[in-house]
């Protein structure tokens, strides 16, 4: 999968694809929960690691923030 950083013009645009995406990451999460077994914790400790490596990268493609 290949994400890439997409500029709006209308902020009303940014909005809506925030808004899906997060319905996106929702489903995805409830799919792993269910197949893994996994519980509510769990899955909020893995999308915090998710949100740690993100934040890592960021840092280091551009050197600061």
């Amino acid at each position: 999968m290949v994400f890439t950083r997409i500029n709006m013009a209308n902020p009303d645009q940014k909005t809506i694809l925030i808004e899906q995406t997060s319905k996106d990451i929702i489903e995805i999460c409830k799919k792993f929960q269910d197949d893994s077994g996994s519980s509510n914790s769990e899955v909020m400790i893995l999308l915090r690691e998710i949100a740690g490596l993100w934040e890592t990268e960021e840092k280091n493609k551009f050197g600061f923030r």
